[in-house]
């Protein structure tokens, strides 16, 4: 007869996310992180575009940073 796995698997998964810390709080801020950065990405042309200053300071120093 073979067994059913069905509970072991979350079990195992939430006992393995305790042994290493890691919280729900963890999760919830990791999550906020990436929606921000995720915002971010998102607005950055748009930026540029208001602000063309910004988009040369950017190249600048991204020309600087490629040259070491």
């Amino acid at each position: 007869m073979m067994q059913d796995d069905g509970l072991n698997a979350p079990i195992a998964t939430f006992s393995g996310a305790v042994i290493y810390g890691i919280t729900l709080d963890t999760i919830v801020l990791i999550l906020w992180a990436s929606y921000v950065l995720i915002l971010i990405a998102i607005k950055l042309p748009d930026l540029f575009s208001k602000y063309p200053f910004m988009g040369r300071f950017w190249s600048a120093l991204w020309r600087i940073v490629r040259r070491r």
